[in-house]
């Protein structure tokens, strides 16, 4: 599903996907050589992509949060992966747990567009057998073909 984000919501992620960058940095959580804001800018335009199309307001805290999700659906944690690459691997760091999360939903794309490729329960990526190294240390990773189709949309 492709959307779209019109001239305020790409304004709103610049704003908070910047502030989250710097308030990352000052807590030493976003060090790596190629952290940039617009890391975090693409993220939470992820994060606005989903919440319009499952109809939600989404969460625009600055501060570190460490609950290991984005927003709730229907009593539903979703955490929101995004890449800019197309259309990329769904991607959790290897300290997560399943528990953290109910679902992740994975979104490819750049500032303004998006595309949500799919999603998966956690129990399902966070698993030994999705451990492996793609040049950025051993995380736990998953094909775009190996997610289950979205089917999410407001009326549902």
């Amino acid at each position: 599903m492709r959307v779209t984000l019109n001239g305020i919501e790409a304004k709103l992620a610049k704003t908070v996907g910047t502030q989250r960058h710097s308030q990352n940095r000052k807590n030493g959580t976003n060090l790596e050589a190629n952290s940039t804001p617009e890391n975090d800018i693409n993220g939470f335009g992820a994060e606005i992509a989903v919440a319009r199309v499952l109809n939600l307001y989404p969460d625009m805290t600055i501060g570190p949060h460490k609950r290991g999700y984005d927003m709730i659906y229907k009593d539903y944690r979703i955490d929101v992966k995004s890449t800019r690459s197309e259309p990329g691997y769904l991607m959790a760091k290897h300290w997560r747990k399943a528990g953290d999360c109910d679902m992740y939903v994975h979104v490819s794309g750049r500032l303004p567009r998006y595309t949500i490729n799919g999603w998966v329960w956690s129990n399902e990526l966070i698993s030994t057998a999705n451990l492996n190294d793609m040049g950025y240390g051993e995380h736990y990773y998953m094909e775009p073909n190996q997610l289950r189709v979205w089917k999410f949309a407001k009326n549902q």
